[in-house]
């Protein structure tokens, strides 16, 4: 058996969630962000040029936030 590498669930502020669901819609971006500064550090996104692109696992993060905000349902 392989050890599966868990991606440890990163609890993000609402402003690091603007921003990141910001750069995944591709808005434009201010030359300096101290936010987006601090998920690039987390490994979150990364620059392409003048652009700023999530990595992939800033798509999970992202993906992971917003089915939380949206779970609705039953739970058992």
């Amino acid at each position: 058996m392989t050890d599966k590498k868990k991606l440890k669930l990163l609890i993000l502020s609402q402003p690091q969630r603007a921003t990141l669901e910001g750069l995944a819609n591709r808005r434009p971006q201010l030359p300096t962000d101290p936010i987006r500064d601090e998920l690039a550090a987390l490994g979150l996104v990364a620059q392409q040029g003048a652009k700023w692109a999530l990595t992939p696992a800033g798509k999970k993060v992202l993906a992971a936030n917003s089915n939380r905000r949206n779970a609705g349902g039953f739970s058992v």
